[in-house]
């Protein structure tokens, strides 16, 4: 009996995921294709800004929240121009998760190693690194000295003092 509950359950888990593919596969479809209109619209220049991204959350699902969080960073640095922003990424908690991943994941260091030589900062915090007992050196992707700040919250009430705008990707 409970061999067939496993096989119902693993027929089961197999049917959810075919479906997730089938939806995904049918929402990005290569058959669609985006206005013209929308393609070829003349936007203004967005000016410059001084924004700051504040991660401490989980990875979520296959790394999923960091992946995104990599990807629109790298959006509005496109967007804006990387001459134009001044962009702080600044990893609390379970945020500094995101470099713990990295390290050792070749697509993951390649998108902040370009964001870093586009000007992206990624803040860590000192606070977080001591009471989960981390070593930035072994533990953490791209973190050197500099990239260490006293306090998360207080790095963020200073940019923001400073002019900087909060964002939670």
């Amino acid at each position: 009996m409970r061999l067939k509950a496993l096989y119902f359950i693993a027929a089961l888990g197999f049917a959810l995921v075919l479906t997730a593919v089938g939806f995904s596969a049918y929402a990005y479809g290569s058959n669609r294709t985006t206005a013209a209109w929308v393609q070829d619209m003349q936007l203004p220049d967005y000016g410059k800004q001084q924004v700051i991204y504040h991660i401490d959350q989980r990875a979520g699902l296959f790394n999923g929240h960091y992946r995104h969080v990599l990807q629109v960073a790298q959006n509005h640095v496109d967007a804006v121009g990387a001459d134009k922003l001044d962009l702080r990424i600044v990893l609390q908690g379970d945020g500094l998760d995101m470099l713990i991943w990295a390290k050792g994941n070749a697509n993951a260091e390649r998108q902040i190693d370009r964001l870093k030589a586009e000007g992206v900062k990624f803040e860590v915090c000192r606070n977080t690194l001591l009471a989960r007992r981390l070593d930035p050196d072994k533990d953490l992707y791209g973190v050197k000295r500099e990239d260490i700040v006293r306090a998360a919250v207080g790095e963020i009430a200073m940019l923001e003092q400073q002019g900087f705008q909060y964002i939670k990707p």
